[in-house]
């Protein structure tokens, strides 16, 4: 394959951006050039990445920095990426924190996923996976917001408490109003 003029590249890539893709995986991004060849294309992502084209999230997912598309909230948008064949969604210490049942913030975005467990370090910080092997009810233990998902205050204080850590930060008297809240909304 001939060597891509930065001009083309940077076409694809609005191109790409566009069509709401701004992160790929080494296939994707092939695809994209219109197949790279194997042995080529991990050094050519390797070279994009050191020349601030793209933005290596983690092993195997890069980002376009430049993508309108990108989400607001990188961290979230690269679960898809992370357990791209599995159910993964924010819960334990992130989402009793934003919903402020537990008073820390969390370094890690926490998150449960029927695939393996691991932790993966981005430029955008780190993300937590505890496996569950529990029944997922997508709209009814888990919603979508912005495009992820994520559990609702019961389903994680379940999650947190089903894993053992961190058990002495839940607020109850919060944990009780947040969860009323919670069901509230659901009603209307």
């Amino acid at each position: 394959m001939r060597l891509m003029k930065r001009r083309d590249l940077n076409e694809k890539l609005a191109q790409a951006d566009i069509a709401g893709i701004w992160a790929f995986t080494p296939p994707s991004f092939s695809t994209l050039m219109g197949g790279v060849d194997p042995a080529y294309l991990k050094l050519m992502m390797k070279r994009l990445s050191d020349q601030g084209v793209l933005i290596r999230a983690t092993k195997g997912i890069y980002v376009n920095p430049n993508a309108r598309s990108r989400p607001a909230d990188v961290r979230r948008g690269l679960l898809r990426f992370l357990r791209p064949r599995e159910i993964s969604y924010v819960s334990l210490e992130a989402k009793l924190s934003e919903a402020g049942v537990i008073s820390q913030m969390t370094t890690a975005l926490t998150c449960m996923t029927t695939g393996s467990p691991g932790r993966f370090d981005t430029p955008w910080g780190a993300v937590e996976f505890t496996h569950t092997d529990r029944k997922i009810e997508v709209g009814t233990d888990v919603v979508l917001n912005d495009g992820t998902l994520e559990a609702t205050v019961r389903i994680a204080v379940r999650d947190l408490r089903r894993v053992g850590r961190n058990l002495g930060l839940i607020d109850e008297e919060i944990l009780a109003d947040a969860i009323s809240e919670e069901e509230s909304l659901d009603e209307q």
